[in-house]
């Protein structure tokens, strides 16, 4: 079960999140351009396993110059079926070239839902991350005793190679005028 924001955001503390066998496994999510967030346009349920979520963008600073508010589309795809899927389509409605970065921050805590709810959550055991650059995909793992929970992420079909830094995943982002 995922429960989110309506922008498609998870944010951190709160109870929002994404739930497997009463364990909260993401319970921060939010994707970023430069730095900054995205605007909420409109989204909402495309049916009860997947929704779909229109943003735009602030001013982003870049080292080219700023991109203008709302010339970039983001497009979120969501669908929880095997495990979550979620698409990022990106769209330069501008008249001009566009370069940035797309940055996803995430964090797991793999907590139990009653603490979640109880807003009472007692950290145990341990949490590891590893980053695969061959495999484009992030793995966190908790495990507390004999009880243990994963979650990959995994980067398919992006436009340029991810790079994983201080929570977040990264790429680059590159547009031509019109260009999705």
């Amino acid at each position: 079960m995922l429960v989110s924001e309506p922008d498609g955001r998870i944010n951190w503390p709160s109870d929002k999140g994404l739930y497997f066998l009463d364990t909260r496994i993401v319970s921060s999510w939010a994707i970023y351009a430069n730095g900054e967030p995205w605007e909420l346009l409109n989204g909402g349920p495309v049916t009860y396993h997947a929704a779909r979520i229109f943003l735009t963008n602030r001013a982003i600073p870049t080292e080219d110059g700023a991109i203008d508010p709302r010339t970039v589309g983001l497009t979120l795809s969501r669908w929880i079926s095997g495990g979550l899927h979620e698409d990022l389509d990106i769209t330069n409605n501008s008249m001009k070239p566009i370069r940035f970065q797309l940055e996803i921050a995430f964090r797991c805590d793999f907590a139990d839902i009653f603490e979640v709810k109880s807003g009472k959550i007692v950290r145990r055991g341990q949490i590891t991350t590893e980053w695969s650059e061959r495999r484009q995909r992030v793995r966190t793992a908790y495990s507390n005793k004999d009880f243990q929970r994963a979650v990959t992420i995994a980067v398919v079909h992006a436009s340029s190679k991810a790079v994983s830094a201080n929570g977040r995943l990264s790429f680059e982002v590159a547009l031509k005028p019109g260009e999705a």
